[in-house]
């Protein structure tokens, strides 16, 4: 089961008693099943801390993932898809290269970028939905009602149009930056123009750390 609750407080302030206790205050009263659901946690498990963005998710051998790489708040779904993608991309860069140090600065310069601008983003849209001022509420609210779906939807593609490193692509962001931040490209049309099914030519990118031998044509 998970659960989040939100409630605007000032920056850095803390809670009279347990973090578990203020969390009661706030919520205890409310209908079945949040009774339940709060009586279900742990008093230990109730934390309340603010992660700041790392210089670095790696350090020596040890890459972070996930929420021990880039928390986020819960308003854009991303937590666990990005740490998915934090697994993948890893994967893929150790197995790119021997070297498991450049391996490791290959993951953080493909991942911390990409993440770190998704917990901003996610950030700022909570915090346009806790807008409790009602002139801002009325604007946010008339806002979102007038935009239309597909504006909605395209203004996502930077958070939902990943690709995995070393696919065959168009030119994504993460491939893009993997090229620019250390990581040699070789880009060719795709499908190839004999291809009956092909109604385009789009370049397809191959990426992969320079210091690995670098990988015959594909296809």
């Amino acid at each position: 089961m998970y659960c989040f609750a939100t409630a605007s407080l000032p920056a850095g302030a803390a809670s009279g008693s347990s973090e578990y206790a203020e969390l009661l205050r706030r919520f205890g009263s409310w209908p079945d099943p949040i009774p339940a659901l709060l009586a279900a946690v742990p008093a230990s498990g109730v934390l309340r801390y603010d992660l700041p963005p790392l210089p670095s998710f790696v350090r020596g051998r040890v890459a972070l993932l996930g929420d021990a790489a880039h928390a986020m708040t819960p308003n854009l779904g991303q937590g666990a898809c990005q740490a998915l993608e934090d697994a993948v991309t890893l994967a893929h860069c150790l197995g790119a290269s021997p070297d498991v140090a450049a391996a490791l600065r290959s993951y953080d310069l493909l991942r911390r970028p990409r993440t770190q601008a998704i917990t901003r983003r996610s950030a700022r849209l909570g915090a346009v939905g806790q807008l409790s001022w009602p002139p801002a509420v009325l604007l946010r609210d008339t806002a979102a009602r007038l935009t239309p779906v597909r504006a909605t939807l395209r203004s996502m593609t930077p958070v939902l149009g990943w690709t995995a490193p070393g696919d065959p692509v168009t030119a994504t962001e993460s491939e893009s930056h993997c090229c620019r931040t250390g990581r040699i490209t070789r880009c060719a049309a795709w499908p190839p123009p004999s291809s009956a099914s092909a109604v385009r030519s789009a370049p397809r990118c191959d990426c992969w750390p320079r210091s690995a031998p670098v990988p015959p044509p594909r296809g």
